[in-house]
């Protein structure tokens, strides 16, 4: 991606970074000017959030009905991202996005589910592959990444949003991991997710007082982030 549409768009999970509390600005500044590192966790989510996607769709086509684990009410479709907004495609897949005037941003994203209801309203729904807690430090990061969704819906309006969150059934005792083959098993549970748009205005003008910067802004305070390991690699020449 060049440099001028990295910092021309921004994504909900990279505007999500900022609500969170160990949010560093200065590695926002470095991964949106150069990209951020590479990456290889992320991967086997990617994975298993597309079966999720798959397997509602699935059932929706064979059933007209969502799958048992998914205990969402008055559902009458499911939608695709060009039904709710304005959609770019890249890599293959559809964006929605969205200029912010006040800041003149691009927000972009792919929500996970689309569901419209009986009132003719929208129901977004988020899968995260973690386990639920009622202190969960990455919430504040999921909440904008929903509510980013919400404003780019410009189409319909949306009424709900929620996280749908898989966790392991069980402890996985060592040993099954010697076995030729195995199976992990996960329990959903829904999560609802207050609408407040107003937030996303908020760290999108905080975003682009970052980028507009012509150097670097300050670490956070002991960030052992991605500005932590450009600073070892500068060290070393």
């Amino acid at each position: 991606m060049a440099e001028n549409e990295r910092l021309k768009y921004i994504g909900v999970k990279e505007l999500g970074n900022l609500a969170k509390g160990d949010f560093c600005p200065r590695c926002f500044w470095y991964e949106k000017h150069f990209g951020p590192f590479p990456s290889f966790f992320p991967g086997v989510f990617n994975v298993i959030d597309r079966n999720l996607k798959n397997s509602v769709w699935t059932r929706w086509k064979k059933e007209g009905k969502l799958p048992e684990w998914l205990k969402v009410d008055n559902v009458t479709k499911i939608l695709t991202a060009d039904s709710i907004g304005v959609v770019e495609k890249r890599h293959g897949q559809k964006y929605l996005v969205a200029k912010h005037k006040k800041s003149g941003l691009i927000l972009r994203g792919a929500p996970d589910l689309i569901l419209k209801l009986k009132d003719d309203t929208v129901h977004i729904i988020d899968f995260k592959t973690s386990q639920f807690k009622e202190e969960d430090q990455f919430f504040p990061m999921y909440e904008v990444q929903l509510n980013g969704y919400a404003l780019l819906a410009t189409k319909m309006k949306v009424s709900k949003l929620s996280l749908v969150y898989f966790n392991p059934t069980n402890e996985i005792p060592n040993e099954i991991f010697t076995k030729e083959n195995f199976m992990l098993s996960f329990g959903p549970r829904i999560v609802s997710v207050e609408i407040k748009t107003g937030l996303i205005t908020e760290l999108l003008m905080r975003a682009k007082e970052i980028l507009e910067l012509k150097t670097p802004p300050s670490p956070r305070e002991n960030c052992k982030g991605t500005c932590y390991y450009i600073e070892k690699i500068l060290e070393s020449f």
